[in-house]
C-alpha cells in the first residue's frame, strides 16, 4: 500500500499543499466535524475552522488570515473535503491509498453537504 500524498487546498486565488494530517490535527478536527454534522446542512464556519487546522502546521500565516480570503461556499466545501481525506475521515480519492484507513464512524453523507453561512 502507498501512503496518501499531500493535496493542494485551493480557496479563491490561493493554493497550499497540505500533507496528511498528524494525530493532533485529527483530534482537533474531530469535535469540529461532530458539531457541524449535527446541523442539517453543515456550517461554513466549521469548514473554515477545519481547513485552518490543516493549514496551521505548514502555512501559519495563511491559517491566521484565512477569514480574509475571498472564496465561495463550494470552494470551502471542496477544501474541507480535501482535509477530511488527508485525516482519514473520508475515503481517499481513486488511485490513492491510505495506510490504516478505517471508517471514522462519522456520517460521511452530511460532511460534504451544502453549507449555509454561519
Amino acid at each position: 500500500m502507498m501512503r496518501l500524498q499531500a493535496e493542494t487546498i485551493r480557496l479563491g486565488d490561493h493554493a497550499w499543499p497540505v500533507r496528511p494530517l498528524t494525530l493532533a490535527q485529527v483530534q482537533a478536527i474531530e469535535p469540529l466535524l461532530l458539531a457541524s454534522s449535527a446541523a442539517p446542512t453543515g456550517s461554513v464556519a466549521a469548514a473554515v475552522a477545519i481547513v485552518r487546522v490543516a493549514l496551521a502546521r505548514d502555512h501559519v500565516e495563511a491559517a491566521a488570515g484565512l477569514d480574509d480570503v475571498e472564496a465561495q461556499a463550494p470552494e470551502i466545501a471542496a477544501a474541507m473535503a480535501s482535509v477530511l481525506r488527508l485525516g482519514g475521515f473520508l475515503p481517499a480519492q481513486s488511485g490513492d491509498t491510505l495506510l490504516g484507513e478505517a471508517d471514522a464512524g462519522l456520517p460521511a453523507a452530511s460532511i460534504g453537504a451544502a453549507f449555509t453561512p454561519a
